[in-house]
């Protein structure tokens, strides 16, 4: 490697070894904070050949568009999911209540709870469009196939949010 270096290559590494060398002998270097501490693990270590590429884009903090967005739909999903869960032991505490209801309370507390219900979970379904909308993009951005995400479903979401509730 050093045949591949220029003179003036060679001269500036020269320069900077013996003032390092004399700073070193003169006790500059001594007593500095973090001395004989481990130098910090390289997070980028096993990227290989990829080293510099994958260090640049993780210290100027650079993403992909299309990272983002996964972070972003994995964001919306669980604030979704969420909702849902919450609705549903709502919906429950409702049912508890009814059966506790008087007679003549019934049926306008019933209706009121339907309402609601219906109003919900076209609410839910109108989340779910717009996150679908944001995979559509994401899918669209990604370059490999396998990074593609599902689209998803108000039936598969609402499974997810009850299976959860367990």
């Amino acid at each position: 490697m050093d045949d591949l270096k220029t003179p003036n290559l060679r001269r500036i590494e020269h320069a900077v070894e013996e003032r390092l060398r004399k700073l070193r002998d003169g006790g500059e270097l001594s007593d500095l904070p973090g001395e004989g501490a481990p130098l910090p693990r390289d997070p980028d270590a096993d990227a290989g050949d990829a080293w510099a590429a994958r260090h640049i884009v993780r210290t100027a903090q650079v993403r992909p568009v299309w990272a983002d967005l996964r972070q972003e739909i994995a964001d919306r999903r669980t604030r979704i999911l969420r909702r849902q869960r919450s609705h549903l032991a709502w919906v429950e505490r409702r049912q508890e209540l009814l059966g506790r209801l008087p007679a003549e309370r019934i049926a306008g507390e019933s209706a009121a709870t339907k309402q609601a219900d219906k109003r919900v979970r076209a609410e839910i379904a109108q989340e779910i469009d717009e996150l679908n909308a944001l995979v559509r993009r994401h899918n669209l951005i990604v370059k490999a196939a396998s990074l593609e995400l599902p689209l998803f479903s108000v039936e598969r979401l609402l499974e997810v949010a009850r299976a959860d509730r367990r």
